[in-house]
């Protein structure tokens, strides 16, 4: 099951997403989720992009989904986070952002659905890891168009500047 972040027309031009529709929309997700379960499914993973916040909210009102894997908000979250609902228990992680992180999420799932899982957030140390050559050449072709205004100085800053405050935001 996927969920995009609720608020993308407005941090996005709305004609780039004109026919589609966004929101925290509970209903529908529980809706699906029952639907699932009763076609046998003994495992329900909700891939979403509303944030760690948003994502451990949903957790506890939605009853039914194993584990959620989340983005948008960027924090690289060392242990799920266990959210108790209605149905049981939903674990919520997230992987931080632009690959800083992986995040191994095995479940051990049988005929009565998950028993246990192990998880695991393993940092990526991209600076050991060879470019892929092809890749890398796309990027530079895509980017080379625009690479003044990419090296453009916009401000310069004395001190450390934070992204954002919550917990482990990279």
């Amino acid at each position: 099951i996927g969920q995009a972040f609720p608020y993308t027309p407005i941090a996005n031009p709305r004609y780039m997403v004109a026919e589609w529709t966004f929101g925290i929309q509970e209903p529908q997700v529980q809706a699906l989720v029952d639907e699932v379960r009763a076609k046998g499914a003994r495992a329900v993973v909700l891939l979403s992009h509303n944030g760690a916040d948003v994502d451990i909210k949903l957790a506890s009102r939605v009853r039914g989904i194993d584990a959620i894997l989340g983005g948008h908000t960027h924090d690289g979250i060392p242990a799920p986070v266990v959210v108790k609902n209605g149905g049981g228990q939903t674990l919520v992680m997230n992987s931080g952002s632009n690959g800083k992180f992986l995040s191994v999420l095995d479940l051990d799932v049988g005929t009565g659905g998950v028993s246990g899982y192990r998880y695991r957030l393993l940092p990526v140390f991209a600076n050991l890891l060879p470019a892929d050559a092809d890749m890398a050449a796309y990027i530079d072709r895509v980017r080379q168009p625009h690479a003044r205004k990419l090296g453009e100085k916009l401000a310069v800053t004395e001190g450390l500047l934070y992204r954002r405050g919550n917990f482990n935001g990279t």
